[in-house]
């Protein structure tokens, strides 16, 4: 059984459960490479405020930036980058520390009173943020000599549920996407990225989180699973 880093979401994580070829050591979501550009900050009362202990976690995390430690430790280990949790907006403090906007984080912290501005994930300073990111991440790659860096390209798909598909919003994504995933190419280059056929990606209607552009099939799930058991033999 190989051991798997994820920096990413739901996707790749829900793809590994369903498999034993791999053991999931550690779970980074709700965070970004922008966000991962910046200095940590902590803050305590709004991690009081969520009840989830999984949720906690992965806020927590995204505020101390614990991802950068957890690669101390994982010379032998797979990683692998989706970008699904870019969607979240940034809260960027004056000390050039942040929080990642995710759902729990802005219930949580509805009723704090908070400085920082909001770096919206569409803005080129989330941009700018995200490839410094990027560039951090490389050279933790290379001191550390980790080279089990996988990119699971996954888009935005269609769901026929009209109240959930907004084209526009889609097509926003999916360029954002493109953009990342080619950078990312250029980083980790073209072994690293784990592509799908069209006829390959597509959401389930009946995914057990509910209906999202980014809850996949089992499919979908399967081949991923297959093309990363294929790169790391």
């Amino acid at each position: 059984m190989k051991n798997v880093r994820i920096l990413g979401s739901c996707v790749t994580r829900d793809a590994l459960e369903i498999t034993t070829d791999f053991k999931l050591i550690d779970y980074t979501a709700r965070t970004s490479l922008a966000s991962l550009a910046t200095k940590s900050r902590k803050d305590s009362k709004i991690l009081n405020n969520i009840k989830s202990t999984f949720q906690k976690r992965m806020v927590e995390r995204d505020m101390t930036k614990r991802f950068w430690l957890s690669l101390e430790n994982s010379q032998n280990d797979i990683i692998v980058i989706d970008l699904i949790d870019d969607r979240f907006n940034l809260k960027l403090f004056d000390d050039n520390s942040s929080h990642t906007v995710s759902s729990e984080y802005k219930t949580a912290s509805s009723s704090q009173s908070q400085n920082g501005r909001i770096v919206k994930s569409s803005s080129d300073e989330f941009k700018s943020l995200w490839e410094a990111g990027l560039r951090r991440l490389k050279g933790y790659c290379d001191d550390l000599k980790l080279n089990k860096i996988f990119v699971n390209c996954v888009f935005y798909q269609p769901t026929g549920n009209h109240s959930i598909d907004f084209p526009a919003k889609i097509a926003e994504k999916n360029e954002y996407l493109r953009a990342a995933y080619l950078k990312l190419e250029n980083t980790f280059g073209s072994e690293a990225m784990i592509e799908y056929p069209k006829e390959i990606i597509k959401a389930d209607t009946d995914h057990k989180w509910g209906v999202a552009p980014f809850h996949f099939t089992e499919e979908t799930y399967k081949f991923f699973l297959t093309e990363l058991a294929n790169r790391t033999l």
